[in-house]
Formats: structure tokens, sequence, C-alpha cells
């Protein structure tokens, strides 16, 4: 009977270790895909101001997903939920002064911001093609090196 616990503190000390992996590289994914999503969302938000299709507050909501960028009573405010530090704050810079020139600085202040997350973009890319396999390869032989260790 004895063996049977063993086996199952070796099972879960080994699904432990996976999983964290798995989830690191995970979360790179969700970091990548939700970069290119704002690259696009300021594409599509670029597209309306020129057009002048109405006032900031509705033209955000209308260009972003739910729950990426929406407006409160202290202005735009940006969803941080997968992005790191540098990508926050450079979306926290750029809906800081959103809407106080006219439409055709606008626009351009908008290209600007979206050639620094297309940076951004290719280089979650590039950092999810190297590491999200090393990830996932890491946390199984980490726990397999476990069980053995534990055996």
């Amino acid at each position: 009977m004895a063996w049977l616990f063993k086996l199952s503190g070796l099972l879960i000390v080994f699904t432990a270790a996976a999983l964290t992996g798995f989830l690191k590289s995970l979360q790179l994914k969700k970091r990548y895909r939700k970069l290119c999503g704002i690259y696009r969302s300021l594409s599509d938000l670029r597209e309306r101001v020129r057009l002048g299709t109405g006032e900031i507050e509705r033209i955000v909501a209308q260009s972003f997903e739910d729950g990426t960028a929406f407006y409160t009573n202290r202005g735009i405010q940006i969803n941080p939920a997968f992005l790191e530090k540098e990508d926050a704050a450079l979306l926290e810079e750029y809906f800081s002064d959103i809407g106080m020139s006219d439409a055709e600085s606008e626009c351009e202040r908008t290209g600007l911001y979206m050639n620094l997350l297309k940076k951004k973009c290719d280089e979650a890319e590039k950092k999810c093609g190297e590491l999200c396999r090393l990830y996932n390869a890491l946390g199984i032989l980490c726990g397999i090196f476990i069980c053995i260790f534990f055996l």
C-alpha cells in the first residue's frame, strides 16, 4: 500500500513541474496574441480618427475588444493582463494624451506608437518561438528529475 502513496506523490510532483513549464509558455503566447490584437485595434483606431467618426470614447470602445481598453472617469485605461510593464507603460503613455490634437496629428502619433508596438510584437514573437518549447521541455525534465531523486 505504501507504493501507491509514493506513486501518487510522484505523479503529483511530475504534474506540477510539467504544468509550471506549460503555464509559463502559455503566458508568452498570450502576451504575443494580446500585443498583436492591440496593434490591430490601434490600426482600426487610426482609421476611425482619420475619418472623424465621433468622440474619442466611442471610437476607442468600437476599436478595441471588450476588456482591452475602456473609458473611465480617469480617462482611457488599458487592461495590463499578460502584458509586461514596458508594454503597459507604452500604452498608458499613448492613451494619456489621446484626443489632445487634431485628426492629422493624432493619426501620425498613432502611427508612431503602432511602430513601437510592432517592435514589441516582433520581440514577443521571437521570444515565444525561442522559449515556449524550452519551458515545456524544462518543466517535463525537471518533473522527471525530481521523481528520480525521490525514488
